[in-house]
């Protein structure tokens, strides 16, 4: 009987050549996954800063919405005219801040309320600039009284010195801006 000895194959690998084009492969895939890192991140904080600045719109338009449209005395004066262009700071949760800490660590975010009058009044710059002169509904002759207009501002622009150039055009797409209607309503709400 005749026996054959085969070739022993534990003793061959890669060539160079195949452990070269592996490493050209793999390098070129690190790379390209680690250039979308930076993209990833800044899209993760653009979508937190979004949900938080929600977050301080809901906030701000709750207070609002239980804010009575008359005073209470019979005047002519809104206590929601008290919210026209107020400023609130809020931290990294959107929490709200006293005014004292403006400015400091903590403070992350600044808004701006607008709650222009019914007559005379005016938008901010961020929504167009445009006098204003009440809501009127489709059939009627004059304003609804029970209707006002809210803008809201919000930003995460850092709050330096003298405060935050609103309605500077450069800093604009760094300011995030809501506008909603109220409506008088509840116990405050008189029908006619």
């Amino acid at each position: 009987m005749k026996v054959q000895n085969l070739p022993d194959k534990s003793n061959e690998g890669f060539s160079l050549i195949e452990v070269t084009i592996a490493l050209a492969i793999t390098a070129v895939a690190l790379v390209s996954l680690m250039g979308m890192i930076p993209q990833g991140l800044a899209t993760m904080r653009e979508a937190a800063d979004q949900a938080i600045e929600a977050r301080i719109h809901q906030q701000i338009l709750g207070e609002i919405q239980l804010t009575p449209f008359a005073d209470s005395k019979g005047g002519s004066d809104s206590p929601l005219d008290d919210f026209h262009k107020q400023e609130r700071f809020y931290d990294s949760q959107g929490v709200e801040l006293l005014d004292s800490q403006k400015g400091d660590f903590e403070h992350i975010y600044t808004a701006r309320i607008h709650i222009p009058q019914a007559i005379g009044g005016s938008f901010p710059e961020s929504v167009g600039g445009a006098s204003f002169d009440g809501i009127t509904l489709p059939g009627a002759k004059n304003f609804n009284e029970n209707l006002r207009m809210v803008v809201i501002e919000v930003t995460s622009l850092p709050y330096i010195g003298t405060g935050i150039e609103w309605d500077d055009p450069k800093l604009r797409r760094r300011i995030h801006t809501y506008q909603t209607t109220v409506v008088k309503m509840g116990q405050d709400f008189v029908g006619e």
